[in-house]
């Protein structure tokens, strides 16, 4: 199949002229650094009413955005995280970093959030917080899983980086939890090329956040005080400047999402593959991935790997779905052992059993969201060229694919 996607697909991150002029107005203010400039806290204010928040504090980028949410709530050495076992790795190197252990649980097979039934049994004497993830922009089980910390006695931080301007239960997500994260990398559904947020209702949090991303000073500081030991996550004003139009294209862009995912996700499954649902709970998915299950042996026994690298070759913009985050060589014996200041021992990595993740690492691939802000002509091109990546199967094996297909 002979089509040039490259040309067809609307091209991300986008900009227009008034980017250009707001980039222009911070160069020439000389006002570049976040300590002399507004345009960092015109964003944060910004993004605070749109999500319905009371705070938010722009960082260097997502990971560093959880780093701080966790350290913000007390996460320390030998405490435990529950993550969801799908997830991209920062969910879990966060809490590393922190001198933390991130407790994979595993997944629903119909939306790939975490599974909130295998969420108690994972709770332990170390338990401080748990970690969803909305994952491709659609909202986790938030009641539920609030219920459970609260019973608890732990916290919870939203990784909201695929959910920008998503709502579910009334709700914006990442206005739920505790607090919240989001990032602004390239490939978001808004960027600064890199960045992230943090956005809470709680004072203490917002208090917290600013020195620990500040290397330990103040707002406002001219003396030098520095007080805590911490790190420097600040954002430049250029990137605030471009995160406010990113913010302004927003509603649109999602406008354009939501009317093309309900087409792309029908030729899909014309194609061979099988889209996730989307639960009743949704009010606006944030679409930043349309993510699929399929059949290997469909596909002449393709892996999602190299189901997605041939799509790739087309110039289709698919990828395979994350691998378990402890099945990551970040997480090989070796390298756990390698990390400072450790009394206690890793927990067995090796023997938690995440069946879901694992097989969606094998058996589903993920479209990038600037598909969905095509034409509908492009959306079923794309499907045409998964359909022509099947083999035919014998009808014995379709009987069992169906039988097999996750429930």
């Amino acid at each position: 199949m002979q089509v040039d996607f490259a040309s067809r697909i609307p091209l991300w991150p986008r900009y227009d002229p008034a980017d250009e002029r707001a980039l222009q107005d911070v160069l020439h203010s000389r006002l570049w650094w976040r300590g002399n400039g507004t345009r960092g806290d015109d964003f944060e204010a910004a993004f605070a009413k749109m999500l319905g928040v009371a705070h938010v504090r722009l960082v260097s980028h997502g990971t560093a955005a959880l780093e701080l949410a966790l350290a913000a709530l007390g996460v320390g050495p030998e405490d435990e995280v529950i993550v969801p076992a799908c997830t991209f790795i920062a969910t879990a190197s966060a809490v590393l970093r922190l001198g933390a252990w991130p407790i994979p649980v595993d997944v629903e097979p119909k939306t790939l959030n975490i599974d909130v039934a295998l969420i108690e049994p994972a709770i332990g004497p170390r338990t401080r917080c748990v970690v969803p993830v909305h994952m491709a922009g659609q909202a986790a089980d938030m009641p539920a899983i609030m219920a459970i910390a609260g019973r608890h006695g732990l916290s919870v931080v939203e990784d909201a980086a695929h959910a920008h301007g998503a709502r579910a239960f009334g709700s914006a997500l990442g206005a739920i939890g505790d607090a919240s994260i989001f990032s602004f990398q390239s490939g978001k559904l808004m960027t600064c090329g890199e960045g992230g947020a943090i956005a809470t209702n709680r004072a203490d949090i917002a208090a917290q956040t600013f020195p620990l991303h500040s290397c330990g000073r103040p707002k406002g500081d001219t003396e030098y005080r520095h007080l805590m030991a911490t790190t420097n996550m600040r954002l430049t004003e250029f990137q605030a400047a471009l995160l406010a139009g990113q913010l302004r294209r927003l509603t649109g862009d999602m406008a354009l999402r939501d009317r093309n995912a309900p087409i792309f996700e029908a030729r899909l499954r014309d194609a061979g593959l099988d889209p996730l649902e989307t639960r009743a709970h949704v009010e606006r998915h944030g679409r930043y991935m349309t993510l699929a299950w399929f059949d290997p042996a469909a596909f002449g026994g393709a892996d999602a790997a190299t189901l997605s690298a041939s799509l790739r070759q087309m110039g289709i913009p698919a990828f395979r779905c994350f691998p378990p985050v402890h099945r990551t060589e970040m997480f090989a014996p070796a390298a756990l052992a390698s990390l400072v200041g450790r009394n206690g021992g890793a927990p067995d990595y090796a023997g938690m059993a995440t069946p879901v993740a694992e097989r969606a690492a094998r058996e589903a691939i993920w479209f990038a969201h600037p598909l969905l802000l095509g034409d509908e002509a492009l959306l079923t091109d794309v499907a045409d060229a998964v359909a022509t990546l099947r083999v035919p199967l014998h009808p014995a094996r379709q009987v069992a694919h169906h039988a097999t297909m996750p429930a």
